[in-house]
């Protein structure tokens, strides 16, 4: 990691092109610099409903839900790495554009 801080400065590049794309569609993201970008969605039911249709389209995005934190504040945890392509942060913004996340947030 020490020699090879291009790695960071990707991730830093997709955290920051993530944002912008999610803001941009109005997503409700938390706060958060970090390789994790939680997605606000409020009720159980729903992130795991989210998670579902994400995986059959190919992307791994976990709901965190109750009793993890508290009722009526389930998110999707998105991760990114290095190994992450711009490419791939555009497809799943594609993908919550689709599932209307803006408008039923």
């Amino acid at each position: 990691m020490r020699t090879e801080s291009w790695r960071r400065d990707k991730l830093q590049t997709l955290i920051a092109r993530f944002r912008r794309g999610a803001e941009q569609l109005g997503l409700p993201l938390m706060a958060s610099q970090t390789p994790i970008q939680p997605l606000l969605v409020g009720e159980a039911q729903r992130a795991l409903r989210l998670g579902e249709q994400l995986m059959a389209a190919g992307m791994l995005v976990t709901p965190i839900r109750p009793p993890t934190v508290p009722p009526g504040s389930a998110r999707l945890r998105i991760t990114f790495s290095a190994e992450h392509s711009e490419e791939q942060v555009d497809r799943l913004l594609d993908a919550f554009e689709r599932l209307k996340l803006a408008d039923s947030a």
